[in-house]
């Protein structure tokens, strides 16, 4: 039966000087279960201490992967690119105009190289642009495979189901996915039910693209959202009982998918700050990442024993 890793978003929570925060919180987060952390490393420098203080505390990294900005952009700031996201800093201002396909790909293949050293468990790609067509993501992304495979890399990229990427909505991702059999995507689907404002459960198209969409998926951004927000304040409040019912039902169909699997499932309880969490909310934002990675753990790991247990 396939594992259920957890890993830990590191979004919201500062680093400090020379990473100190961070030591001394990482230790913590194995305590608490989780077999690694997922880092942005936009921004970021010195690498290898990050790498380091993650070994010291037994844990691994999932790289989020921030694709670049323009060339520009990067002068004017006079910063190093570190960045796999999309291309929009720090989504802030006025969104630039995306790059054409072969243009991103070229700054894709620098920033995977620049993500190795952080010898990634795995790596969630913000990629593409959703003003794309169907054509231009799928030469986008069918070069991505082409990079991933140069480096090393295959199946560890996963490109993530996000607002402001060309896979912004189930209608947009499933058919490049068609054309792309092998790209791997990481599940966020609070964007998907944010951006249809709806939950994806009724309608047979929205049905038939997230049956689609699900044996792709390599890793799970585990948050609940709403139909006008991309994250719950408190999942288990009586309140969220059909969002809930929702997200946590197609969680299981992803392990379904994909519990006789060798390879780990891996979630990451991705609760983020102000303006994702409600100001003046009850509880932080880390806390109820903490508490919803506690509450979902067994969850899935019941589901994917039952998984195993059913075809057998």
């Amino acid at each position: 039966m396939a594992s259920v890793l957890r890993f830990r978003t590191v979004w919201g929570i500062s680093p400090g000087t020379n990473y100190e925060n961070w030591a001394k919180w990482f230790p913590t987060l194995k305590k608490q279960g989780y077999a690694g952390v997922e880092v942005d490393f936009t921004d970021l420098e010195d690498l290898p201490t990050i790498r380091r203080i993650a070994d010291d505390a037994g844990l691994e990294i999932s790289v989020l992967s921030v694709f670049p900005h323009s060339t520009s952009e990067r002068l004017d700031l006079n910063l190093p690119d570190l960045r796999i996201h999309a291309q929009w800093p720090s989504y802030a201002g006025p969104k630039p105009p995306g790059p054409a396909p072969k243009d991103l790909l070229q700054d894709y293949r620098s920033k995977l190289q620049i993500a190795q050293s952080l010898k990634p468990y795995k790596i969630n790609a913000h990629s593409g642009n959703e003003r794309w067509t169907v054509d231009e993501a799928v030469e986008f992304y069918s070069g991505t495979l082409n990079v991933d495979a140069e480096l090393g890399l295959t199946g560890k990229v996963c490109h993530e189901t996000h607002r402001n990427t060309a896979f912004f909505s189930p209608q947009s991702t499933a058919p490049v996915l068609q054309k792309v059999p092998k790209l791997r995507v990481t599940a966020d689907f609070s964007h998907f039910v944010v951006v249809c404002e709806r939950l994806l459960d009724v309608y047979e198209e929205d049905i038939s693209a997230i049956r689609t969409i699900i044996p792709h998926v390599g890793h799970i951004h585990a948050r609940m959202g709403t139909t006008q927000a991309s994250q719950c304040p408190d999942p288990t409040h009586e309140v969220y009982k059909e969002e809930r019912k929702y997200f946590e039902t197609v969680w299981k169909q992803i392990i379904d998918a994909t519990a006789t699997s060798s390879e780990p499932i891996t979630f990451v309880p991705e609760y983020g700050p102000f303006p994702y969490h409600p100001f003046n909310a009850q509880t932080t934002f880390s806390d109820v990442a903490d508490s919803e990675g506690a509450r979902l753990h067994p969850i899935f790991e019941s589901h994917a024993h039952s998984a195993v247990a059913s075809r057998q």
